[in-house]
């Protein structure tokens, strides 16, 4: 059940519709709930989230899991703490307070009825610092214990690998696997007869040590990364400064004097510039072209989405920028910025992999928009180990990226048998999860 009816609601009823999951949407909007409804295998109801009465009758007494998302962070916990009472299997509760996630807090939280919280600005900060340590990808993740690797990065005009079909590049290098395009905002399980084009997102999966010749590959230059500079002075920067101060100097610009004072008070080793981040003159004076990331947080996402490319004009060499409103996120990773965040997606997702850890035997990875990457395990007898993969007529919504075995990362290619009790990384569309898992299953 979630209880709610924002982005971050209809985004996760969005996702779990796809996964045989009886999802119920609660919510005060009924136009939205009405076209959910129509549009997607969910079930809606008007009620409020606090009322004990309208929980019942929507059935939070049988969840096994309650998810209070909407706007706020009192709704939510108070909701959450209603469904547990009322028979919830497990809660989770959206909040807004970093200080609720304290070891202390967390556990006072659970005696209420509040299994799991979620803070959509820590989870937007720590994707902005894995953007910044990982300066030559859009985004980069470990799987496995860091055995394996996930870089996702553009194609740019001119990269070596435009235009070349996987089939050329697997003969090329064997260092590397695509797994995934991301192509005009359609995700794309590719074969050997695809080739990379000009702005594809793609999902490569690396052994450690080998990631960095993706960069040139993908026609990306790299650049050290001394100064990390954020415009806007809210939640998030507040959450991002204590991340990245032990590693880079941190220089905060933002128009609002007394949020200005409020952010150094907290934050004593930056530099806070009272001026306005999308003024070019200021960048400049700011030393914008001195190894420099900039990072993008203002309230509006339009402010975000400008002054990124501004930045990346004048030569800063990695931008980040937070756009809020889901429906320019797709635009916006076409436009010339690194890395686009967004708190719902981000949030959505992460709510996402807590749900499928409850029933998957595997554990979960990663939730990208539509599709998805999970380690699952070989069974003895599994139909994945009978024949070397290009024997085994896989579906073409998924591709097997990688595997684990004795504890050592290793690519796959069509040749690869897997063998009974590998840790395989499938990629997959978004809804055939269940499907792929039967596969691994004796």
């Amino acid at each position: 059940m979630i209880a709610g009816n924002g982005d971050t609601a209809i985004h996760l009823a969005k996702m779990l519709s796809r996964e045989d999951q009886e999802v119920v949407v609660m919510g005060t909007d009924a136009g939205i709930l009405s076209e959910l409804d129509a549009n997607y295998n969910v079930f809606t109801t008007i009620g409020k989230a606090i009322s004990v009465s309208d929980q019942k009758r929507a059935g939070s007494q049988e969840c096994d899991l309650f998810i209070a998302v909407t706007p706020f962070e009192n709704h939510n916990i108070v909701s959450a703490e209603i469904a547990k009472w009322l028979g919830a299997a497990t809660t989770l509760a959206r909040i807004d307070n970093p200080d609720l996630l304290e070891p202390a807090a967390e556990a006072h939280f659970r005696t209420l009825g509040i299994d799991k919280m979620v803070y959509p600005e820590y989870l937007a900060a720590k994707e902005t610092v894995s953007a910044i340590d990982n300066k030559w990808t859009d985004s980069h993740y470990t799987l496995s214990g860091g055995q394996l690797e996930i870089c996702v990065l553009r194609v740019r005009e001119g990269a070596p690998i435009e235009g070349m079909t996987l089939a050329r590049f697997g003969g090329m290098t064997k260092k590397y696997h695509a797994s995934l395009i991301k192509r005009n905002g359609e995700a794309i399980i590719p074969r050997g007869s695809h080739s990379f084009e000009r702005n594809d997102m793609v999902c490569f999966t690396s052994l450690p040590g080998e990631e960095a010749e993706l960069a040139r590959l993908c026609g990306k230059e790299t650049h050290k990364v001394k100064t990390v500079m954020i415009a806007g002075s809210g939640k998030i920067t507040d959450t991002l400064c204590p991340l990245l101060m032990d590693k880079y100097s941190v220089k905060v610009i933002d128009t609002d004097r007394e949020r200005c004072r409020r952010i150094l008070e907290r934050n004593p080793g930056i530099t806070v510039v009272n001026a306005d981040p999308r003024d070019i003159d200021v960048l400049r004076e700011e030393g914008i072209r001195d190894s420099c990331a900039f990072v993008a947080v203002m309230d509006l996402s339009e402010a975000n989405i400008v002054s990124a490319m501004v930045a990346k004009h004048l030569g800063a060499v990695k931008t980040v920028a937070q756009i809020e409103d889901i429906q320019y996120f797709d635009e916006a990773r076409s436009l010339d910025i690194d890395t686009v965040i967004n708190k719902k997606l981000l949030t959505s997702s992460r709510i996402y992999q807590l749900l499928l850890d409850s029933y998957l035997d595997s554990p979960r990875c990663l939730a990208f928009e539509d599709s998805e990457v999970a380690e699952i395990v070989a069974c003895d007898s599994a139909h994945i180990t009978r024949s070397a993969v290009r024997d085994l007529k896989l579906s073409s919504d998924m591709t097997i990226a990688g595997l684990i075995r004795d504890g050592r990362g290793m690519l796959v290619d069509g040749d690869t048998h897997i063998l009974p009790g590998d840790n395989v990384v499938v990629f997959c569309m978004r809804g055939s999860l269940k499907k792929v898992e039967k596969l691994f299953r004796s």
